[in-house]
C-alpha cells in the first residue's frame, strides 16, 4: 500500500478540496507532501514547489 502521498495543488485555504486532501491523507496516516509554488507550509507539512524538489521517493499523486 502507498504511505507518500504527493498532493499536487494543495492549499492552505481549509475550504478548497486541496487542502480538504491533505487533511484527509494525514488523518489516514499517510506521509503527506503538499505541492504548492507559492507556500511554504500547509497544514504543518513543508510544502515545495513541484515534485521534482521533493528529496525522496513518493509512492503516489493526486491532483487538485
Amino acid at each position: 500500500m502507498p504511505r507518500t502521498v504527493a498532493i499536487v495543488g494543495a492549499s492552505s485555504n481549509r475550504d478548497k478540496f486541496g487542502n480538504k486532501a491533505v487533511r484527509a491523507f494525514a488523518h489516514q496516516g499517510y506521509s503527506v507532501i503538499p505541492i504548492n509554488p507559492h507556500e511554504r507550509e500547509i497544514e504543518g507539512h513543508p510544502a515545495y514547489p513541484s515534485v521534482l524538489d521533493v528529496p525522496g521517493a513518493i509512492d503516489m499523486a493526486t491532483m487538485y
